[in-house]
């Protein structure tokens, strides 16, 4: 699957809940991939990476619940 997204908006999270703790800082995105906007996690994110609305994402995979993460280009 070569399926492509785009930043509609973004927050870095850096404190977490107990869970999702050990993956800060992680970003968290809703893209447009044309069809609809939806909450996925971009995969790659590290501390001081630039992240841009509008900038293009691409798919990586489904996450342990069906969910698909996008990764920076």
């Amino acid at each position: 699957m070569d399926k492509k997204a785009v930043v509609y908006t973004y927050s870095v999270i850096f404190s977490a809940s107990e869970d999702f703790k050990d993956m800060t800082p992680f970003a968290l995105a809703i893209v447009d991939d044309g069809e609809e906007k939806f909450l996925t996690r971009l995969e790659g994110y590290e501390t001081g990476m630039e992240i841009k609305v509008g900038m293009e994402v691409a798919f990586s995979r489904l996450d342990d619940n069906g969910k698909p993460l996008y990764k920076f280009i």
